[in-house]
Parts: structure tokens; C-alpha cells; sequence
């Protein structure tokens, strides 16, 4: 198996801007969505690295984003920004 580092979720609930920690994520798409969502979390990893990039939306990289029938997802550099659950 494979070791992780450090790893810590937020959300939000639909209509609220109030963030909260979590526990778990469950992600509920097809087989083709995941590993959309899995090319958009490896290239903001590849920005990251190479151009120091802060974070990055989904929203951003999909070209039919739409809050109706998606949710945004924001992969943030913890080298760069600190959060806390206040």
C-alpha cells in the first residue's frame, strides 16, 4: 500500500460558503469523471511543483463546468497557503 503524507479535507455544504473539516469524501460518478477529476489533480500537482501555482479550480480546467450538475474542486499547495478550521 501506499504511504500518504499529510492530508486534510474542506467543504462546503450546498448554498453555504462556511467551510468545515472533513472526515471522508465519497465521490459519486462514472468511471470516465474520475479519472477527469484524477488528470485535473495531477496536473495542478505538476503546477505546483513547476510554476508554484497557489491552488487551482476545476472549474478552470472543464470546459462545460456548471454548478448545476458539478461541484468545484480547489487542489491548494499547503507550501504556499495555511488553513485552519476558525
Amino acid at each position: 500500500m501506499t504511504e500518504l503524507g499529510e492530508l486534510k479535507i474542506w467543504g462546503t455544504t450546498e448554498g453555504s460558503d462556511k467551510s468545515l473539516k472533513l472526515d471522508e469524501i465519497s465521490i459519486l460518478a462514472n468511471a470516465e469523471v474520475i479519472r477527469a477529476l484524477g488528470v485535473f489533480l495531477i496536473n495542478a500537482a505538476y503546477e505546483m511543483d513547476a510554476n508554484d501555482v497557489e491552488h487551482m479550480h476545476l472549474q478552470d480546467s472543464i470546459a462545460n463546468f456548471s454548478y448545476k450538475n458539478h461541484v468545484d474542486v480547489i487542489a491548494i499547495n499547503q507550501e504556499k497557503v495555511k488553513l485552519d478550521n476558525n
